[in-house]
Parts: structure tokens; C-alpha cells; sequence
């Protein structure tokens, strides 16, 4: 409840600052509290602090420029404090214009509200950006609705710098803070007209995907001034990819339109394709076709070998109606060397061979012909050789055998009629001593 009761009370201070100064136009400006230091520039009529500190520890003490001190007990009609636990609220009208100091056991995210009459204007980034996005981005200071003199705006700088919220789910999960772009008002580059309090950039986010907090800041001798915006970027709606580059075929590259995210008609690339060791280079247009989301350009095949680059840039209007123009990943391919084989290189008899006549081929089918009938006949004499070897053995093993059957049956006959006495062989000794003959004697 008390927290509360001193958010209230400090809304309560800067509605009735605002209500008493009607006269002039006022602008709220968030400052960071840095090394305990801050600066008031001239014809600030009313500044906040809100000074975190240690818990149940002593208000802070503010220093002057001067050196003269406020203290929490003050009660001018110039010092409104409201002290809580943790923190001091502090509103003092028509301070001193120079350096302040805080004294006390200050920590956390200390922040100075500051009430002018000077304000940083600054046109708000669209609340859907794309990376490798390029986009205009103009500030000035105002001074009751006007811009600050020259004389005012002398040495005065504006930067953007890009903090990181590091979110696991983000690509720059590991971004901690990066110097985008520097406004000028010297009518180079895209600022239109020098020395109008108009300043102007021209913003490249080369940045990868996720949530950012931008930062404007304008500091000079006399005063210091911010203005905070956060953001998000996307992917590009759109990629591109060579296709293979093929044997003598022509280079193409692919490019696929997110027509959730753009109006396809509206899509025009603009591409430069250059050789990287030089030489001339070769512009052209890719234009989109309403409700397609694929293209195929068609490049003439280069004359000479060796690597190529194009670079890519966009030109389309989102569904919303925002124009655009990003710069796209540049995309390569390569002309590569033709194979050429030295005919002095390859052997006589296979050179000659390279382009055949008619009489030559003649002459290689009868040769090989005739090699074929040799290698047939060969064979079948071979056949017919071995055929008559194996039927002569055969004979003469049968000839043999009958000659010792018929020895062995005489010299029988001789025995039986000298021994009358014993009775004569049957069929039974004669099939025994034929069994009993050793076949394998006829080889013998």
C-alpha cells in the first residue's frame, strides 16, 4: 500500500506541474542516474528524482552545483519529498542549472524525471521491423514547438544504440549492446537540409532476430535528453538460393516470396551479378507476380570461368501497407574449368584406334573369326585324341585279362589228369578261384 501511496503522490506532483505551467509545452524525458551524477541544463522548471536505496537505510542527500545541500527535512516550496523504505521521490522546481550529486547508500535502476520546456522528438520505429532492414529515422529538438536554434544545437550529437533483453528464445540471446547510427544535420547523405534542428539517419539493422530496446540519446554541454522505444525483428519474408549449376547450363537462382508477410506484386529485387577477380559487372530487376511465391531468374552463362557474386536488395510493400527495402544475403556460384585431355598424351595404337575405318573393322571381325574356328578345332581334336587313348586302354586291359583266364584254366586241366585219385572240382571251386584271382595283377 505504501508503494502505491507513492506512485500516486508522484502522479499527483507531475499533473499539477503540468496544470500550473500551461503556458509552455512540456515533455517527460527518462534519464539514467549514472555514477550518482547527473546535469540540469538551463530552463529546467521542474525535475523528479527517483533514487533506489538500501532498505530502511537514510534518505539521500542532493548536492547543488553550488555545493549547497537538500536534505529530506527541507520544507521549501520548491522541495516536494516523499520518502518510502526503499526509495526517494523527490520534486524540485527551478533548479539550479549545472551539475548535481546524490549521496546516500543509493543501488538499483535509479532514474531522473525531468520536466522542460525541451524536448526530443524522435519518429517511432514501426512495431514490426525485419532483419537487414533499411529505413529513414529523423530527430530534432524542440522549444515550444519549435526547433532549437543553431546556436543552441552547437556541438549537440543524437545516437542510437541497440540494447539486448538476452531472452533464451531469441536469436540474440548473447547481444549486449551495439552503436547503430549517428544523426546529422549537415545536409549529407540522407539529411535533407543543413542546419534545419532536423537531424536524420539512415538505419541499417543488421541485427539477428529478437527483442531489442532502441535508444536515442542527444547530449551536449547544456543538457541531456533520451528517448526509448522497444522493438522486435523478424526474418526476412523472403530467401533466395542458387540452384546446381549444371554442364554448360545457364546459372538460376531461386527466390520464395512469404505472401503471408508481403503483397507479391509489390516485390521487386534489384540485384548486381560481378566477377570476383574483377572485371565488368551486369545489373538487373527481378519483378514479382501477384499470389506466386516462387521465382526462377535465369542468368546468361559468364564467358569466363572462375566465382561470381550478386548482390540482392528488396523493394515490396508489407500486407499492412508499409514500404519497405531490405538488403538480402548476397548469393555466389562458380564458372568452373572445362576438362581438356593433351591428345599428345595418349598412346599411339589408342589414338590411331580413336576414329576406326570401315576396312579396319573388316579386318579386326575376320581376325577374330579365325582365331575362334582355331580355338574350336583345337578343342575338338583334343576331344577326339583323348576319346581313342581311353578306348585303347580299355582294349588292351580287356585282352590282358582273357589271356590270364585262359593260362589259369589250362594249367587246371593238366593237374586233374594226373591225380585221378582225387575227385574232380566243382562249379564251386572254380567260382573260388576266380575269386581268389588278383585283378589287379592284369596290370601287371
Amino acid at each position: 500500500m505504501r508503494n502505491i501511496g507513492l506512485l500516486l503522490a508522484f502522479i499527483f506532483a507531475v499533473t499539477m506541474s503540468a496544470f500550473s505551467t500551461a503556458q509552455s509545452v512540456y515533455q517527460t524525458s527518462d534519464i539514467p542516474l549514472l555514477d550518482n551524477r547527473f546535469r540540469v541544463d538551463y530552463g529546467i522548471e521542474k525535475i523528479t528524482f527517483i533514487i533506489a536505496r538500501a532498505r530502511f537505510s537514510k534518505a539521500v542527500i542532493l548536492v547543488r552545483p553550488d555545493g549547497s545541500k537538500v536534505y529530506v527535512w527541507d520544507k521549501s516550496e520548491q522541495v516536494h519529498w516523499i520518502e518510502g523504505e526503499e526509495n526517494d521521490i523527490i520534486t524540485i522546481d527551478d533548479p539550479m542549472p549545472g551539475p548535481w550529486q546524490a549521496l546516500g547508500k543509493i543501488q538499483g535502476d535509479n532514474r531522473i524525471q525531468i520536466l522542460s520546456d525541451v524536448q526530443l522528438q524522435v519518429d517511432r520505429l514501426p512495431i514490426q521491423l525485419y532483419s537487414g532492414e533499411r529505413l529513414k529515422v529523423s530527430g530534432a529538438l524542440l522549444h515550444l514547438k519549435k526547433r532549437l536554434n543553431e546556436s543552441y544545437l552547437r556541438d549537440t550529437e543524437l545516437i542510437m544504440t541497440a540494447y539486448g533483453y538476452n531472452r533464451t528464445e531469441d536469436e540474440n540471446f548473447n547481444f549486449i549492446s551495439q552503436e547503430l547510427a549517428k544523426f546529422n544535420d549537415e545536409g549529407m547523405f540522407y539529411d535533407e537540409i543543413p542546419e534545419d534542428g532536423l537531424f536524420t539517419t539512415y538505419l541499417k539493422l543488421d541485427l539477428a532476430t529478437g527483442k531489442y530496446k532502441f535508444e536515442v540519446a542527444v547530449n551536449n554541454h547544456a543538457f541531456t535528453r533520451s528517448f526509448n522505444q522497444d522493438v522486435v525483428i523478424f526474418p526476412r519474408p523472403i530467401k533466395t538460393q542458387m540452384l546446381p549449376l549444371l554442364f554448360d547450363a545457364e546459372p538460376k537462382l531461386k527466390v520464395t516470396v512469404d505472401i503471408e508477410e508481403l503483397k507479391s506484386e509489390s516485390v521487386v529485387i534489384k540485384g548486381r551479378l560481378a566477377s570476383v577477380n574483377g572485371g565488368p559487372s551486369s545489373d538487373f530487376i527481378i519483378y514479382g507476380e501477384p499470389d506466386t511465391a516462387e521465382l526462377i531468374h535465369t542468368f546468361e552463362r559468364p564467358e569466363h570461368i572462375g566465382s561470381y557474386n550478386i548482390e540482392l536488395a528488396l523493394f515490396a510493400t508489407t500486407k499492412a501497407g508499409r514500404e519497405i527495402t531490405i538488403n538480402m544475403s548476397p548469393e555466389a556460384f562458380v564458372i568452373p574449368r572445362p576438362i581438356t585431355i593433351d591428345s599428345s598424351l595418349i598412346p599411339a595404337p589408342i589414338a590411331s584406334q580413336a576414329e576406326p575405318t570401315i576396312e579396319a573393322v573388316s579386318d579386326d571381325s575376320e581376325i577374330e573369326w579365325n582365331i575362334l574356328l582355331w580355338v574350336v578345332g583345337g578343342l575338338l581334336t583334343t576331344l577326339i585324341v583323348a576319346v581313342a587313348i581311353l578306348f585303347s586302354i580299355k582294349f588292351w586291359q580287356k585282352r590282358k585279362f582273357e589271356k590270364v583266364i585262359a593260362n589259369q584254366l589250362n594249367s587246371d586241366e593238366i593237374t586233374a589228369s594226373d591225380d585221378t585219385a582225387k575227385e574232380p572240382k566243382g562249379m564251386s571251386g572254380d567260382l573260388d578261384m576266380l575269386t581268389d584271382l588278383d585283378l589287379n595283377s592284369l596290370d601287371k
